[in-house]
C-alpha cells in the first residue's frame, strides 16, 4: 500500500487500507456479538454501512488527501 501510494501519486490515485474491525454481516452468533458489543466504546459492532461510508469518503474528491494510510475503521475497539 504504501508503495502503490507513491508510485500511483502522479496519476491522482490515492491508496489506503481499511480495516473494518468486527462488522456483523450475519455471521456473528450472540455470543460473539455481545463480547464484541462489551469491547466497543461505542457499544455496537460495526455496519456494512459503516465501512461503505469510509470508502465512499476515500473514493471522493473529499477524500483526495488521503493517501498512503492503514484507517482503522473499528468503532475504537482497538483504541
Amino acid at each position: 500500500m504504501l508503495s502503490a501510494a507513491r508510485e500511483l501519486a502522479h496519476l491522482g490515485v490515492t491508496a489506503n487500507v481499511v480495516d473494518p474491525g468486527p462488522v456483523d454481516t450475519g455471521w456473528m452468533t450472540e455470543r460473539t456479538r455481545a463480547e464484541c458489543v462489551g469491547h466497543t466504546p461505542l457499544g455496537r459492532p460495526g455496519t456494512p454501512d459503516d465501512t461503505a461510508d469510509l470508502v465512499d469518503f476515500l473514493c471522493s474528491a473529499r477524500g483526495q488527501w488521503v493517501n498512503g494510510q492503514l484507517l482503522k475503521s473499528d468503532g475504537g475497539i482497538s483504541a
